[in-house]
């Protein structure tokens, strides 16, 4: 039962989350972290990485959704070459703006392969987490500073390559545990002189290719070794569940973050992260020094579900430790992940 609540939470927390500027992957790696002192079960970090990858899947519906006549009404330009859409939806406006996203998109894929292990392990640290929230609180300050000022003058038609690839650069610290993906690419949109309107609707279109890539990713993972990601028929059900309601609420959150920065008021977030990093920060202060020394004490008796006592063979076993917490007594070297990084 308390597997099915917490991949519910999870759900509506990426849901109210992933695209209002707070970063998702953030709040669903502390709430995991909680969850995980609570029952003193730990799932490793390639389990919580997919499960919040699958979870980003539905909020990519959600965009889909919100979006569906604006795709329809392109895709007729783009295929079909059609004369009676609207300006800025025929086949050479249509190409251009996907050309744009490919180029937004591009710095993310080197980021990903290159720094992917080390990823993993951050999300098993509130401490990454608490630095991330304050990341994100800092550049939406910067941008609401810029905001005071008129609205910018570059749409889909006036933006150029420069910006789609500066605006893909800050994408790139998005896979980071409290960097939210949404809020450094309107942030970096905002201050490069894009309108609101299209700082909102270019970074939910570049978010599609993301997702979609770590989504490719991790699937063809578990079809490799389902076992390895914890993948039992319980947990295929709650990861179901829990993604359709994270596309259910996001549908509902888009519409909240496009009243929000037409409205200029991004800075209500900056307050509310740096509050939520600060305490995460405490907290991990007041654990033992790191960021997990609190769940770890709780934790040590197991990994993945597993005793961490003498096996038959008379051998001590050593499981995967968070990235900053080189050895943990008695539970023998740390190891080292694999998977892709999620979007925030």
């Amino acid at each position: 039962m308390i597997e099915w609540l917490e991949s519910l939470l999870l759900g509506l927390i990426q849901g109210v989350t992933e695209f209002l500027p707070v970063s998702s992957d953030g709040h669903l790696a502390i709430t995991q972290q909680g969850f995980a002192w609570l029952t003193g079960h730990r799932r490793s970090g390639k389990e919580d990485l997919f499960f919040d990858i699958m979870l980003h899947v539905g909020t990519l519906c959600a965009i889909l959704f919100h979006y569906r006549r604006e795709i329809l009404e392109g895709a007729r330009g783009l295929l079909l070459d059609a004369k009676d859409v609207r300006p800025g939806f025929d086949r050479g406006a249509v190409l251009r703006v996907g050309l744009l996203a490919g180029v937004a998109t591009s710095p993310l894929v080197p980021f990903a392969l290159i720094f992917k292990k080390k990823l993993e392990e951050a999300f098993q640290s509130t401490t990454a987490a608490g630095v991330g929230f304050l990341i994100t609180a800092a550049a939406l300050l910067v941008v609401s500073w810029r905001m005071r000022s008129r609205d910018g003058s570059k749409d889909a038609t006036t933006m150029t390559w420069l910006d789609a690839l500066l605006i893909g650069i800050a994408q790139t610290a998005a896979p980071l545990p409290g960097v939210s993906r949404s809020g450094m690419t309107i942030a970096a949109a905002l201050l490069l002189g894009l309108t609101r309107s299209w700082s909102v609707g270019f970074s939910l279109l570049i978010a599609v290719p993301a997702i979609c890539g770590a989504a490719v990713f991790e699937l063809k993972d578990a079809l490799k070794d389902p076992s390895a990601l914890g993948l039992t028929p319980d947990r295929i059900a709650q990861t179901l569940a829990a993604t359709v309601l994270a596309g259910i609420v996001g549908y509902f959150a888009i519409l909240w973050l496009i009243r929000v920065v037409r409205g200029g008021r991004l800075w209500y977030f900056s307050v509310y992260l740096i509050g939520l990093g600060s305490l995460v920060l405490a907290l991990s202060a007041v654990s033992g020094g790191s960021p997990d020394a609190g769940a770890a004490k709780t934790l040590d008796r197991t990994a993945v579900g597993r005793d961490l006592g003498t096996d038959p063979d008379g051998i001590r076993r050593g499981y995967p430790l968070p990235l900053d917490r080189p050895h943990a007594p008695g539970s023998g070297p740390p190891g080292i992940l694999a998977g892709a990084p999620a979007t925030s």
